[in-house]
């Protein structure tokens, strides 16, 4: 079996990063508005921002109308899922191949499913894509097997070779984690950061899994510029040409976004969605500096 350890092109190009969106974080926008945007307006924000791919969660009712609009913004697809079976897997990269996606993540299972079956999933899923030609990425995330540092390691001594999408956010949350240097939060989250081959925008305060980070220059912010740009180091050191490291801005729409008592947002998710980009962008000089 071939291994995709990274999403590659093809290409003789020299490693570089791709900065994309989420379909979920441009739900509810513009914000606070009585009208959402539609899809098309969705997917030509994102092209309009400098956004080059979108992630999505589809249907077998949902994924024609999605694919056809990215492809009108030229945009590429990247496919989400949350497998509690290895058929799952299947599902999805079947559909990924369908559609022309770039990769595909996971969201393995739940924090109560033994890690063995958990490991099944993660190591018999990645064959299945990895066959197709595809990389298949775990995500670090609440309310699945990866919700927290001691289980998420617990799946890396059973997968050493094991490749990330890192959302961070929920470490940093579930661990309450504010950044001091005493925490020793990168260490910790080292082993995780060092498998990382994609990475989900979200930052946590260590006690809120998304807040504002205003221009970027917030206590919250730089930290998760330090974790990024550690990932990303690590990701070069074994980088080659044609490899793309994707870098994804994901902030979720209340109840993700903190909201004021009548439900209304006091920040807009598209402003900083495009401080997301900045900051991603800011991290890859830090790590391309060594």
């Amino acid at each position: 079996m071939t291994i995709y350890n990274r999403y590659n092109d093809g290409s003789a190009a020299a490693p570089r990063l791709r900065v994309q969106h989420s379909l979920w974080s441009l739900g509810r926008l513009p914000m606070n508005a009585e009208t959402e945007w539609t899809l098309d307006e969705k997917c030509s924000r994102a092209k309009e921002g400098g956004f080059e791919a979108v992630e999505c969660w589809l249907n077998d009712d949902s994924e024609r109308e999605h694919k056809e609009a990215l492809d009108r913004q030229g945009l590429g697809l990247i496919l989400g899922h949350r497998p509690f079976k290895v058929a799952d897997v299947q599902a999805t990269v079947d559909r990924a191949l369908r559609l022309g996606a770039d990769f595909v993540f996971a969201q393995p299972a739940d924090a109560f499913t033994p890690v063995q079956e958990v490991a099944k999933i993660c190591r018999e899923g990645r064959k299945i894509a990895n066959d197709a030609g595809l990389a298949f990425f775990v995500e670090t995330h609440r309310n699945n097997f990866t919700e927290n540092l001691p289980q998420t390691i617990q799946l890396i001594d059973l997968i050493p070779d094991i490749r990330f999408t890192a959302d961070l956010s929920h470490f940093v949350v579930v661990g309450e984690f504010y950044g001091w240097a005493d925490e020793g939060a990168i260490d910790r989250m080292l082993p995780v950061l060092a498998r990382t081959s994609h990475i989900h925008g979200r930052i946590s305060n260590g006690e809120q899994v998304q807040v504002d980070v205003a221009d970027g220059s917030t206590t919250p912010a730089r930290f998760f510029v330090q974790l990024w740009a550690t990932a990303m180091k690590h990701w070069l050191a074994g980088a080659g040409a044609g490899d793309i490291l994707p870098f994804t801005s994901e902030l979720g729409p209340p109840r993700y976004a903190i909201t004021l008592p009548d439900g209304s947002e006091f920040s807009d998710r598209w402003e900083q969605s495009l401080v997301m980009k900045r900051l991603a962008e800011e991290a890859w000089g830090i790590a391309m500096a060594g």
